[in-house]
């Protein structure tokens, strides 16, 4: 077989794969998320930080916003020896101290320490990032629906806002197509985050918190806990609330996020369910094989094949995966409201996969700039 065959296979299987997991996603289209008739009152926000300048500014409006658009107590959760410590003593601040638990990572560490010290099995906790700005409360009319009929986690739904770069505002509507589809129908849907969970605005019961912890070193430490959540049989729902995200400011912290993912869940593969297993393994697969699909590798098959190209199977089974990609670059541009980055569009499979590749060069927990 020659290479070129052996691309065309390469290509071939990747969009078939990405095609059928968009196909089967659509179902969750099907779902809608239950409310009850009040309010919960028994819900409280934790908002998890590094507190460094790298994220302070964005630390402080988060801060400001939750405050203005929720009743709910707020407790602020930050490592000891943080550089912004003095500006919050008016918060509920947990300190977590330098020597607690050393083998464990970034934000699963001080969610550990919150667990052990803060947690009430009675209660609800809704973790936020420094960048998170949650659009309604939907959730809090969710919550007594579900908890009733033994739900124990939830996750909202990621709408991305523009920091400094354009081209990763637009590539991080990926995310918010992504909760529409993928999430929708296996954390929704299917009540099991079999793809995982978001950290943002991640909910969950205390007292499934207080079981299974955060005490696994993870630099993916929600994923983890979806993990242990399939393990279990719990069932899980996706909120109607949106959750405001800021984009990365470049795109070279846009590519250390996304290796970080990949490094994470890569390494938490060996941990999972059985099927949750075949799920994360396959869209690893075709995260990494990807670049060779990518649209930007166009003009070479219509110079391998360049009169009968589309009547290939290989472009037939393409076409519903390849029109979600372009959906969900189009509508980001139209967001943008700067139409020329449309002829861009081609490069984003190529710098997604990329990060996969920068993700197993990178070392402990990435923090990126979110100021």
């Amino acid at each position: 077989m020659n290479a070129i065959k052996l691309l065309q296979y390469v290509v071939f299987f990747c969009w078939t794969v990405f095609s059928i997991f968009v196909i089967l996603e659509i179902m969750g289209q099907f779902y809608r998320p239950q409310r009850g008739k009040k309010k919960a009152e028994n819900v409280e926000c934790v908002l998890v930080s590094v507190a460094n300048y790298k994220v302070k500014k964005s630390l402080l409006e988060c801060i400001a916003y939750t405050k203005e658009k929720l009743d709910n107590h707020l407790w602020l959760l930050v490592d000891e020896g943080s550089e912004s410590i003095p500006q919050f003593q008016e918060n509920s601040l947990v300190i977590v101290p330098a020597s607690y638990r050393k083998d464990l990572i970034g934000k699963g560490r001080a969610i550990n320490y919150f667990i052990e010290k803060e947690v009430q099995p009675d209660k609800w906790y809704a973790f936020i990032d420094d960048d998170n700005l949650i659009l309604d409360d939907s959730f809090l009319y969710e919550i007594p629906y579900y908890e009733e009929r033994g739900y124990v986690a939830m996750n909202p739904v990621l709408f991305p806002r523009k920091g400094k770069s354009t081209l990763t505002y637009i590539m991080d509507f990926i995310r918010y197509f992504n909760d529409l589809t993928m999430f929708r129908f296996f954390t929704g849907f299917l009540k099991q985050p079999l793809a995982g969970l978001h950290g943002e605005l991640l909910t969950v019961k205390g007292k499934v918190l207080k079981e299974i912890g955060y005490g696994n070193p993870s630099i993916v430490e929600d994923f983890r806990f979806a993990s242990e959540l399939v393990r279990r049989g719990y069932k899980t729902w996706q909120s109607n609330t949106k959750v405001s995200i800021k984009s990365p400011n470049s795109i070279g912290d846009l590519i250390k996020q996304r290796g970080r993912w990949f490094k994470g869940i890569a390494m938490e593969w060996k941990y999972c369910p059985l099927l949750m297993k075949e799920i994360t393994g396959l869209k690893l697969l075709i995260w990494v094989l990807g670049i060779f699909g990518s649209w930007a590798m166009v003009p070479l098959w219509f110079f391998w094949k360049p009169l009968w190209f589309f009547w290939e199977p290989a472009f037939w089974f393409s076409f519903p995966g390849s029109l979600y990609y372009w959906v969900i670059y189009l509508y980001g541009v139209m967001m943008s409201k700067k139409p020329y980055y449309f002829f861009l569009i081609p490069l984003f499979g190529i710098f997604e996969s990329i990060s996969a590749y920068a993700g197993l060069r990178q070392k402990g927990f990435v923090v990126i700039d979110k100021n």
